[in-house]
């Protein structure tokens, strides 16, 4: 709840500062004095829409400022937890400021904040309702709220939500796997004709500069051998070689050593040259017996050179690279094939998840269905009570058909939201004998109103924790035994709840445990508005003047007076 209020330079109001307390309060004054600005501020305060025409002229900014009580507030308390949020005791301070260029500043506690987080402050603790804003009741979305509050299905519908999510989640990874799918393909093919590529060619290590050398001498094989021929021939095959004309050299030194003795050292000189010619001869005969020149094998290597040299030109690497380069392809088609693998672990996870969530889907609809019949009555007591004798509400749930629904069930599919299976209508008549039709095309404002009151009622009895419910008008068009009767049941809520009402009506504005008149008066020129707590004997007089106008007589005192006693009483 909020214990106190302060607007600065809004609209009309210069300043403002308000203590309000717990119960019905209610706010009163004449049309135009600026209730529903106080009611603005106070939504502009908790995230709603803030426009730079509220602020007042000739100021740069308009400042709003509430302290809230978190007693009771589990949930508020969780929010404020959970964004990081500090409070001391039980209460906590927001602010916010709007300047004339549009920014906003806002703070919770002593930390700045978002409109966003003013918003979802403000859902944990209040609803507001301002002028002509029954339409909350229209929403379908909130009159099922309305339901599943009513039979005790918020824990089931959370459950619900969560496992919603789950099963979106899988969903959506299923289905982007299935989208990258054909890419994956792509590179798959790619992969598997690169390694049938490269393993096919098998380059080795050291195999290229082995097969160059080897090359080399296949190229220059046939002029090797016609070398090696000729040397052989030179030196003993030829009639007149060298090794066999050698004989009759050394023959003929002999000859010479015997005449002259002293050149026996040249006659073995001579002989080692033949020893050493006839070794030669040997190594050169061996060699052209090992040397091997085939033209096969030259194109042979020379294919094999090719084919290393277009891997290393495709793959831009060394052969060491290459083999790297293979180990890595084919890791990424073993993890290819685990993808494959994981594309049915999708597809198990998001059954799973469709049949947990069908299964609750069902539980909710039928509990929703079970809870329908003592809604729908409890409803009914509190609209008589209200005036609405013949009125009925009746509740319609439906399933949506979709035959892209998540959900089969005989021959057809439906749509799954995020509240389950329903789609819901509330359906009135106001008078006996008429058929009920949607109330969204059938209630007037005041009608609407009791209605929802009426439903208000009923979840008070299954929601005892306070709230902060702001009422702009509600009970506009009303008037002797429903303006009653709207005016017990406000009071009845305002038991666990701290109610704030904007009302023309004596006797709602009776009801209230606390009132506050607003009026406006001239100074300097300007209008400026301003707000009181009024005392019994002002309350006395601001209700005269709702019962008879601006001439209060005493016998229009007196029944203000007797109005303000019978509802304190």
């Amino acid at each position: 709840m909020i214990t106190h209020l302060k607007i600065k330079d809004f609209a009309l109001f210069e300043s403002l500062e308000l203590s309000l307390s717990e119960g019905l309060s209610v706010f009163t004054g004449e049309s135009g004095a600026g209730k529903s600005l106080i009611f603005d501020a106070l939504a502009s305060l908790f995230g709603g829409r803030c426009s730079t025409a509220n602020i007042r002229q000739g100021k740069d900014r308009y400042s709003l400022q509430a302290v809230l009580s978190l007693t009771g507030q589990n949930q508020t308390k969780d929010y404020l937890m959970e964004q990081g949020f500090r409070y001391t005791g039980d209460e906590i301070v927001i602010t916010k400021e709007l300047m004339k260029d549009g920014k906003a500043r806002v703070k919770i506690g002593e930390s700045l904040a978002s409109t966003t987080h003013l918003r979802e402050l403000g859902k944990t603790m209040a609803e507001i309702h301002c002028q002509n804003e029954q339409l909350f009741l229209l929403e379908k979305s909130n009159q099922l709220e309305f339901l599943d509050r009513f039979g005790n299905l918020e824990s089931l519908k959370f459950k619900f939500k969560s496992a919603l999510q789950q099963y979106r989640h899988w969903k959506q990874k299923l289905s982007d796997f299935e989208e990258t799918r054909k890419t994956m393909l792509k590179r798959k093919e790619i992969l598997e004709y690169e390694v049938e590529e490269i393993e096919t060619i098998a380059p080795k290590d050291g195999e290229e500069e082995s097969l160059s050398s080897e090359e080399s001498l296949l190229a220059n094989g046939e002029k090797l051998a016609e070398n090696y021929r000729l040397v052989l021939e030179e030196l003993s095959e030829k009639e007149n070689s060298i090794l066999k004309v050698f004989p009759s050299l050394i023959h003929a030194i002999q000859k010479v050593t015997i005449l002259i003795p002293e050149k026996r050292d040249m006659l073995e000189e001579w002989e080692e040259v033949y020893d050493r010619l006839k070794s030669l001869k040997s190594v050169i005969r061996e060699e052209e017996e090992e040397l091997f020149f085939s033209p096969e094998r030259l194109d042979m290597v020379q294919a094999r050179l090719q084919d290393l040299k277009k891997l290393k030109k495709k793959y831009n690497g060394s052969i060491g690279e290459i083999n790297q380069l293979l180990e890595e392809k084919k890791s990424e088609l073993e993890r290819w094939k685990e993808q494959a693998g994981d594309e049915d672990f999708l597809r198990i996870k998001k059954d799973q998840c469709l049949a947990e969530l069908k299964e609750l889907g069902f539980q909710l609809s039928k509990l929703r269905r079970n809870a329908i019949s003592q809604f729908e009555e409890e409803v009914q007591r509190e609209m008589v009570d209200l005036g609405l004798e013949g009125g009925k509400l009746q509740v319609v749930l439906r399933w949506e058909e979709n035959p892209e629904g998540e959900v089969e069930e005989g021959s057809k599919s439906y749509f799954l939201s995020e509240t389950g299976l329903d789609q819901i209508e509330f359906y009135f008549s106001a008078n006996p004998g008429e058929k009920p039709r949607p109330l969204r095309k059938v209630a007037s404002g005041g009608e609407l109103s009791r209605v929802m009151l009426a439903l208000r009622s009923v979840l008070g009895k299954q929601a005892p924790s306070p709230q902060m419910l702001v009422l702009d008008e509600v009970d506009t068009g009303l008037g002797g035994e429903a303006a009653e009767a709207m005016a017990t049941k406000l009071k009845k809520l305002a038991r666990n709840s701290q109610i704030l009402l904007i009302t023309h009506t004596q006797q709602v504005a009776a009801a209230g445990d606390h009132q506050i008149k607003i009026e406006k008066r001239q100074e300097g020129g300007r209008t400026v508005s301003e707000a009181s707590v009024l005392d019994f004997e002002e309350r006395k007089r601001e209700l005269a003047r709702m019962i008879g106008g601006k001439q209060v007589t005493s016998a229009v005192l007196k029944a203000a007076t007797d109005l303000l006693m019978k509802k304190a009483g």
